[in-house]
C-alpha cells in the first residue's frame, strides 16, 4: 500500500536510501529499474537498464539464475552468490502474475550478506562441535560430558541430570537417547511440574475405556508409551512423594496396571532424570526418596553455567543467529561491540535467555548490523558493566 501523500519521485528516492537492492524486470527479462544499492552491488550504470538479464549475465554483472527461473515456473526463488569483488550476495526473485496467471514482472530483492557467511566461517572457526544440529558446545567441560555420554549411551544405565534453569539438561537427555539402543524410537519427554498431582495414576500409567467418569476410551500411559524407548523425567523433584513410590515399584519390578484393569503389562525402558534442584537435601528433608534417589542415579552428569564455560557462549551466538535469521526471514549480523558484551555477560537464564535474547534483538534491530542500542531497557540496565 502506497500512501496519496507520498509521491514516485519520494517513493523511488526511499528505495534509493535502502541497504538492499531492487531490481524490476519485464516478461521478457528487461531491466526496468534498479535501485543505487543493486547497482552498486552488480557495478551496473543507467546504461543496463532496458538490457535483457541474459545479455547483462553474459557481461558478468549478473549472477545466479532467480529471475529467469522464477519466470519459466512462476514461482518465488532464490540463490546466493559470490561477486566478482568477493560478495555474497542473497537474491530473492518473485513473479508478479496479471489476471490471467501469466508473468507481468519479476521482482528481485538482492541483500549483501557477507557478514553473514563470514560469521558462518567463524562458527567453523572456533571448532564448533555439533551433534545432530542440537547440540552445540566448544568448551573442555562440554567436551568431558559428551565423552561421558558416548561411553554410557548405549548401556541400560540410570542417568541423573543436574543443572540450573536452562543449562540444557533436555538436550542432554536427547543426546543420550540419540546414541542409545533404543535411537529409532520415540522420545519420551515428562515435565514432572507439570503434571497435577491427581492426575499421576491416569497420566502414567494410563486407563481403559469407563475406568472413571471422562474416560471414554482407552488410553495408554508415560510408562507404556515408552517401552522400548528413553523415557525423560525432567524437573524429578517435583514428583509427588506417592508417585515416587510407584515409579521406583515399576522400575524395580518393569510391569504396570493400567487404571480400570487388573491385566499386567511389561515395560522396559531407559530412565532419565533432570533437576535444577539439591536432591541429596530433599533427601535428608524427606521431601524425595532415598531409595529413589539412588534407583536413578546410577550415573549422574552435572552441566554447568552459561557462565562457567564462556568458551560456548560465541557459537552458540552465531548458532541462535543463524536460526533466527531462517525463522524470521532475515540476514542480520551482530555488531563486534555487541558480541563482546554479549561474551563477558553472564547469563543467570543460561542458554534459554541466550537464545529469547538473540531473537529480541534480530526482531528489533531495523538495520542488518544488531548493534547494543536495540539492547531493551532492562538488558541494558543488567549489561552496564560491559557496555
Amino acid at each position: 500500500m502506497i500512501s496519496k501523500n507520498l509521491s514516485m519521485d519520494e517513493l523511488l528516492m526511499a528505495l534509493d536510501m535502502s541497504s538492499d537492492g531492487f531490481y524490476i524486470y519485464d516478461s521478457n527479462l528487461k531491466l526496468l529499474y534498479g535501485n543505487a544499492a543493486a547497482m552498486r552491488m552488480n557495478q551496473l550504470d543507467s546504461t543496463a537498464l532496458g538490457k535483457n538479464w541474459h545479455d547483462l549475465k553474459n557481461t558478468g554483472n549478473l549472477y545466479g539464475s532467480a529471475a529467469p527461473d522464477a519466470l519459466r515456473l512462476k514461482k518465488k526463488l532464490t540463490s546466493e552468490f559470490i561477486t566478482s569483488t568477493g560478495e555474497h550476495l542473497h537474491c530473492i526473485a518473485t513473479p508478479i502474475l496479471d489476471k490471467k496467471g501469466e508473468v507481468k514482472y519479476i521482482i528481485s530483492n538482492v541483500k549483501n550478506i557477507t557478514d553473514l557467511n563470514m560469521l558462518r566461517q567463524e562458527l567453523v572457526g572456533y571448532q564448533c562441535n555439533v551433534l545432530n544440529r542440537t547440540f552445540i558446545f566448544n568448551s573442555p567441560q562440554m567436551k568431558h560430558i559428551v565423552k561421558l555420554i558416548e561411553t554410557i549411551a548405549k548401556t541400560d544405565i540410570s542417568v541423573l541430570i543436574y543443572g540450573e534453569t536452562g543449562v540444557g539438561k533436555s538436550d542432554v537427555a536427547k543426546l543420550l537417547h540419540k546414541l542409545s539402543l533404543f535411537s529409532e524410537s520415540p522420545f519420551i519427554s515428562v515435565n514432572c511440574g507439570a503434571i497435577a498431582p491427581t492426575l499421576c495414576d491416569a497420566e502414567f500409567f494410563g486407563y481403559e475405556k469407563g475406568a472413571f467418569t471422562d474416560a471414554r476410551q482407552s488410553k495408554k500411559g508415560i510408562f507404556e508409551s515408552a517401552d522400548h524407548s528413553t523415557l525423560f523425567l525432567d524437573e524429578i523433584g517435583d514428583l509427588p512423594l506417592f508417585m515416587q513410590v510407584k515409579l521406583l515399584r515399576v522400575l524395580q519390578e518393569k510391569k504396570i496396571k493400567r487404571l480400570g484393569s487388573e491385566k499386567e503389562i511389561s515395560v522396559d525402558f531407559r530412565i532419565v532424570a533432570a533437576t535444577n534442584k539439591n536432591i541429596l537435601a530433599m533427601v535428608k528433608s524427606g521431601e524425595f526418596r532415598e531409595d529413589l534417589y539412588y534407583r536413578l542415579n546410577g550415573m549422574s552428569i552435572e552441566i554447568p553455567p552459561l557462565r562457567e564455560r564462556p568458551e560456548d557462549i560465541k557459537v552458540l551466538l552465531s548458532y541462535f543467529i543463524q536460526q533466527f535469521n531462517i525463522k524470521h526471514n532475515s540476514m542480520k549480523t551482530f555488531s563486534k561491540e555487541l558480541t563482546d558484551a554479549l561474551a563477558a555477560y553472564d547469563f543467570p537464564g543460561n542458554i534459554r535467555e541466550l537464545a529469547y535474547l538473540v531473537e529480541r534483538l534480530i526482531i528489533l534491530s531495523p538495520d542488518d548490523i544488531v548493534k547494543d542500542t536495540v539492547m531493551p531497557p532492562i538488558s541494558q540496565a543488567t549489561f552496564k558493566r560491559v557496555f
